[in-house]
């Protein structure tokens, strides 16, 4: 017979909530490379600045932290906050580079 064991079920929740930000990551960076070719295609055919990829830039580098952030979060015991938090910025993130591409391209 096989006793409850909290340790290993706490280690299993820790490797499930990395395996989820690893995969929220994947898709958030895939997002962001689109983002960088539209915007390259946009400064091309708009004859705009270099500096329109700065938004761009700002997400590909605040992400991470976040994500960092999050599982701090989430092994001091607020494992559902952590992973709201962590669902929410990747949808907030990846809606304000549509956004922002549809406003310069169109």
């Amino acid at each position: 017979m096989q006793y409850y064991d909290d340790e290993q079920n706490k280690a299993g929740a820790k490797v499930l909530f990395m395996i989820v930000q690893m995969v929220v990551l994947t898709m958030v960076y895939i997002i962001i490379y689109t983002s960088f070719v539209a915007v390259g295609y946009a400064i091309e055919e708009y004859s705009l600045s270099s500096v329109m990829y700065f938004p761009v830039f700002v997400a590909l580098v605040i992400f991470p932290i976040l994500l960092y952030k999050y599982r701090q979060m989430f092994n001091a015991g607020r494992m559902m906050g952590a992973f709201i938090w962590t669902m929410a910025t990747a949808s907030l993130i990846i809606v304000l580079l549509y956004i922002y591409v549809a406003q310069i391209v169109g």
